[in-house]
């Protein structure tokens, strides 16, 4: 059976996705390696298993006129692959006349990492060395199939609080490295899946192109970490370096200014929101509770 939507991959992104459809009565499916709660079992190969493996089954994917795929595509040559296979598969199926030839409209979750320059834009054009293969397989889609990438800022919602983020750092080293660079992006789940249905409802905005999305603001990563007793004991030590002083403008923890005015902006989401018409309306606030009213 044809759906206006189908997920690739119901993780994080697509839960939040899934709820969204359902409260708008838009047609959907969705996969998981594993087929759990009414999902449909499919997977893709990894990059490893894309040397051996054969031709990817797509039998158990039904037709759709938009495609988000959620999990990153290593490479052109495996992006080339899931849409060759896939458009394939929608004309065996026009033939035997349960679908139709239309190409369907190709929505790829990418991450802001690529992108360096302070502050970032739609203009910003990624850093390939800190993107990678991924980088290709966004271009891909872009030049080859009018797909539309969202390059996403860090996500967080539900049990995902960044205030939990301070466990990636662990000693001294780690830590100097983030407090040389405390900017923080973040976009809750929620609004990404309204992002997706900006992007689904209104195509010719946005298609053909790479968005960056957040939520519209600067985060102080030491302002949210803090709070973690074990990072501020290593602050505290590393304030008995000169260097350190002189990049905080204090050696005392309690005299750190914090907050987004301590911070510069690196990712402007600003363009897509507004090309789109809407706004995030989930933020990040330290201290406070998800707003998500799903939770």
């Amino acid at each position: 059976m044809a759906v206006s939507v189908l997920i690739l991959g119901c993780g994080f992104v697509g839960k939040y996705l899934g709820d969204l459809l359902k409260s708008k009565g838009v047609s959907f499916a969705a996969t998981t390696t594993d087929g759990r709660e009414g999902t449909t079992k499919w997977r893709l190969p990894g990059p490893e298993e894309e040397a051996t493996a054969g031709d990817i089954d797509f039998r158990a994917l039904p037709e759709a006129q938009s495609i988000v795929i959620t999990f990153p595509l290593q490479g052109k040559g495996i992006a080339k692959r899931l849409v060759h296979g896939y458009i394939e598969h929608i004309r065996a199926l026009a033939k035997d006349g349960t679908g139709n030839t239309k190409k369907p409209l190709w929505i790829y979750l990418g991450s802001t990492r690529p992108f360096k320059e302070m502050p970032s834009t739609y203009l910003t054009p990624p850093d390939i060395a800190a993107g990678g293969v991924r980088v290709e397989a966004e271009e891909y889609l872009i030049q080859e199939h009018d797909g539309c990438v969202l390059n996403l800022a860090g996500l967080w919602g539900g049990a995902r609080d960044p205030k939990n983020w301070s466990r990636f750092y662990p000693d001294k080293e780690k830590l100097r490295k983030r407090l040389a660079d405390r900017s923080l992006h973040l976009v809750h789940g929620a609004d990404v899946a309204r992002a997706i249905y900006a992007v689904i409802s209104q195509p010719e905005a946005v298609s053909g192109g790479r968005w960056l999305v957040s939520d519209r603001r600067v985060h102080d990563a030491l302002e949210i970490y803090i709070g973690d007793t074990r990072i501020r004991r290593l602050v505290q030590e590393l304030l008995k370096e000169t260097e350190m002083q002189s990049l905080v403008g204090t050696a005392v923890v309690d005299d750190i200014e914090l907050g987004p005015s301590a911070v510069s902006m690196r990712i402007d989401s600003s363009h897509f929101w507004s090309h789109v018409n809407i706004e995030p309306i989930y933020p990040f606030v330290t201290g406070r509770p998800d707003p998500y009213p799903g939770v």
